[in-house]
């Protein structure tokens, strides 16, 4: 940036200067031409530096847990590809794969999965991904989670797990599927 300052404010200073000049004698055009060409020559040398802006972690985070919310696939992928923290927690626990549980986003549950994110994480109240998806009846998103290791029987702050959720919820597919998977 101060290079392309430096840069304009000579050419702003050589323009001011020929423009007042009213007399260019003959035998110094030649020198004149000389020390402009020179000092051009001199600000092509001067490459303007880039500068890789670094983006900001907390702000990739933030940008993942709305994304992961919001089911925004493409913002989700794209995010956990510049290194966020797939396991990052909003200011009440709630995490990436909470949040796209919760909202039934089948395939940013499976991407966050892939990607590291933790199925038995829980929020401030003790929920975990598997009681948010069996409570709404999103049956393949309680698949995803059992296959990659979601305690069964982990409990909330009142005591219940993802199968009083589903009951709760009236979900009658998903708890077929929490049965079945205890039974094995």
């Amino acid at each position: 940036m101060n290079s392309c300052l430096k840069r304009s404010n000579f050419l702003l200073a050589c323009s001011l200067v020929l423009c007042f000049s009213t007399k260019v004698y003959a035998e110094e055009l030649p020198q004149n031409f000389n020390a402009i060409k020179s000092i051009n020559h001199q600000i092509q040398q001067v490459k303007p530096q880039k500068t890789k802006q670094n983006p900001n972690p907390q702000l990739l985070n933030a940008r993942l847990l709305i994304a992961s919310q919001n089911g925004d696939l493409k913002e989700v992928r794209s995010l956990i590809s510049q290194a966020t923290d797939v396991n990052v927690r909003d200011e009440h626990g709630w995490t990436p794969i909470l949040w796209a549980a919760m909202n039934g986003h089948t395939d940013v549950v499976r991407v966050l999965l892939v990607s590291g994110a933790n199925p038995n994480t829980r929020n401030k109240y003790g929920w975990t991904p598997l009681m948010w998806a069996a409570g709404q009846g999103y049956s393949e998103i309680v698949r995803s989670l059992i296959a990659s290791g979601a305690r069964l029987n982990a409990q909330d702050r009142n005591g219940w797990t993802a199968m009083m959720w589903a009951w709760d919820g009236n979900q009658q597919e998903t708890v077929a599927i929490l049965r079945n998977v205890s039974n094995d």
